[in-house]
């Protein structure tokens, strides 16, 4: 195993077998996957505790996204991401429920087939629009 430092990137040093294992067991505990869970098994576990559903493409998650979840989560109530799917997605469902359930402020994600939110469309639309106007050739308007 070559440790890895701050930034990802491996520093070529070799890891000790007990290093290795305190490695995966910090892993394991950080392991978001878990917070994947379908619609019924969400609704269980919230055991009749208030909660905020929040449904959206989330592709690709963006920080306006976080931030609007942030907004979302309350101390006093779960926060539930529905993650439904694009027409054309870039990512995906399975990929964006990950990176949506890594955020700290996410207690449940539940993968759906209906549509987004509005205003997650208009995110999307939003940052479209300012990568290709940055990325267009000079000339073409």
């Amino acid at each position: 195993m070559v440790a890895a430092n701050a930034y990802g990137g491996g520093t070529g040093m070799k890891c000790s077998p007990a290093r290795q294992q305190g490695d995966a067991a910090r892993l394991a505990v950080l392991d978001t996957r878990t917070k994947i869970v379908s619609e019924e098994d969400a609704r269980l576990r919230l055991g009749g505790q208030p909660a905020q559903w929040v449904t959206g493409h989330f592709d690709p998650l963006l920080a306006e996204h976080v931030r609007r979840l942030r907004e979302c989560s309350s101390p006093d109530r779960q926060l539930i991401v529905e993650i439904t799917n694009p027409a054309r997605p870039l990512l995906t469902q399975r990929a964006r429920a990950e990176l949506v359930a890594a955020l700290g402020m996410v207690d449940y994600v539940v993968l759906k087939n209906g549509q987004g939110s509005a205003e997650d469309a208009d995110i999307t639309d939003r940052f479209v629009e300012n990568m290709l106007r940055r990325h267009r050739p000079e000339g073409t308007g």
